[in-house]
């Protein structure tokens, strides 16, 4: 499971690093992918914004400012 998760986050800022935006990321990776749970959720912090996207382990896909992290 912990290895799908990486490969979903690497391939996440492979298309980041391409210029893809978030929307165009989350319909062609995120939104099918058989691992994620539902819509991606606006949040705030010190740093500033970010998007969380819940997986099916119960953690979360973090985008931000420096791209995707496991949460």
């Amino acid at each position: 499971m912990a290895d799908v998760i990486s490969k979903l986050v690497r391939e996440c800022n492979a298309a980041r690093g391409k210029g893809v935006d978030f929307p165009t990321i989350w319909q062609t990776v995120l939104k099918a992918h058989p691992y994620v749970a539902g819509h991606p959720k606006q949040g705030l912090n010190d740093s500033g914004p970010f998007l969380e996207v819940p997986l099916i382990t119960g953690r979360h896909l973090v985008y931000d400012p420096s791209g995707f992290r496991l949460g």
